[in-house]
């Protein structure tokens, strides 16, 4: 009763209208504030781009406004947030068209994304990246930093953090001692460190100090068996990957919980990606194109970067494989929700733009996964707003509905709560209080 009555009071802490100008009111919205909290009927006033009062009561209707929105049927939220991108310049504005108002990129050319962070370039989501990732000799990306020894992996964080990173990722061919380094440098800098796992397993990551795990990757290392096997397997990417997601089905629901709760005794934020494990287990399927926002990604990269039969030569996946990924997604589903029942963290992630990952819509998609594995509604939200812009180190800015952030919201037909599926239903999108054409 305390927590409700000051939660309720909290909505009228408010700058005094009388010497504040609103360039925007977003009248009669039912507002998911993000942390859990709703208000079934407010007005969200918004001036120079913050949001500068949220009314609940009927005093609301007479504050004026440059502009109003009528949102009567309408759920207002925060915008939402990819905690795990890989931005390109065509990327931008279909985030925005999707409501994606901030991303965390984890891998990209430091000339190009540095920049994004700063906030020069064009109207885009808001920028937290990692710069190029490091990664052990022989790492599948050219352009990672590779690491060698304990004082390349000191200089390594060093030269990203003082560029602009604010997350160093780590790849799949770092073992425990070089991981153990770049944990304690990046924390000596207050930076995090976002893990895709191999020959680490994600037991191992938690106790070095990694504060997140992208796809799911360590964990079936962790719970299987024989993981010395499947950590040998990383030292070739894709036979690595591949071995680990066709692990999962064999699991037992024991060894899973066991991982878990290491997992989460460790505090460590899981970012799933399942929109990727998904849309790798489709490349055969015979509806692949058929989806209705291909139309929005570039023809060269829908038919080069691509094309289906390229990665799976690469990987040197078949028919068989792909259906071994089908089987493996509803485990990781369940995983995910599990997870969350268990009282760890999930940052909704998706790795777009990799292979039929669609900015924006993907994360849409990432949502609508949780919720079929069992994540309610408001917890599937709460990953892409409240708890990923606490990973992001963010929330100071985003992630809630609160007087003072940032006016990054969007407005959506419907009750998300009620229906996940109703958030491609945008009505409004804001971007620190701008609305991008």
């Amino acid at each position: 009763m305390v927590r409700a009555t000051f939660a309720f009071l909290s909505l009228l802490l408010m700058v005094d209208p009388a010497s504040t100008r609103f360039d925007l009111a977003i009248r009669h919205a039912r507002v998911v504030h993000g942390d859990g909290r709703v208000t079934p009927h407010a007005t969200v006033f918004i001036a120079g781009g913050r949001i500068g009062r949220i009314d609940a009561t009927e005093a609301a209707d007479t504050v004026p406004a440059d502009r109003s929105v009528e949102a009567s049927g309408r759920t207002l939220l925060p915008g939402l947030i990819d905690a795990h991108v890989h931005v390109e310049p065509w990327t931008l504005p279909l985030f925005l068209k999707s409501g994606v108002t901030s991303v965390r990129d984890v891998h990209n050319d430091p000339s190009y994304i540095f920049p994004l962070v700063r906030g020069e370039g064009p109207l885009g989501p808001r920028v937290v990246a990692a710069g190029a990732l490091l990664d052990g000799p022989g790492s599948f990306w050219k352009n990672a930093l590779v690491v060698t020894d304990m004082a390349s992996a000191r200089a390594a964080v060093r030269s990203e953090v003082e560029a602009g990173a604010g997350v160093i990722k780590i790849y799949t061919r770092l073992r425990p001692a070089a991981v153990a380094e770049i944990v304690r440098e990046a924390r000596a800098r207050g930076v995090p460190v976002a893990a895709h796992l191999g020959k680490t397993t994600a037991i191992e990551a938690a106790m070095l100090g990694v504060t997140s795990i992208e796809h799911l990757t360590g964990i079936a290392e962790s719970a299987s068996s024989d993981p010395d096997r499947l950590r040998r397997l990383h030292d070739d990417f894709f036979a690595g990957w591949t071995a680990s997601e066709l692990e999962w089905p064999s699991l037992t629901t024991a060894s899973l919980d066991r991982v878990a709760r290491a997992l989460i005794d460790r505090h460590v934020v899981l970012v799933p990606t399942l929109a990727l494990h998904e849309a790798f287990g489709r490349l055969l399927d015979r509806d692949l194109m058929n989806d209705p926002a291909l139309r929005d990604v570039p023809r060269d990269v829908v038919e080069k970067s691509w094309d289906p039969r390229d990665i799976m030569t690469r990987a040197k996946w078949t028919d068989a494989t792909l259906a071994g990924f089908k089987r493996t997604l509803p485990v990781l589903q369940r995983f995910v929700a599990r997870y969350r029942q268990l009282g760890g963290r999930i940052a909704a992630g998706t790795d777009t733009p990799q292979q039929f990952v669609i900015p924006g819509v993907s994360l849409h998609r990432e949502l609508e996964l949780y919720v079929a594995g069992g994540m309610s509604p408001a917890a599937a939200i709460r990953a892409a707003t409240a708890d990923a812009a606490d990973l992001l180190g963010i929330s100071d800015r985003a992630g809630t509905v609160d007087v003072g952030k940032d006016a990054d919201l969007i407005l959506v037909d419907g009750d998300p709560l009620a229906d996940i599926g109703v958030l491609d239903r945008l009505a409004l999108v804001l971007v620190r209080g701008v609305r991008p054409h």
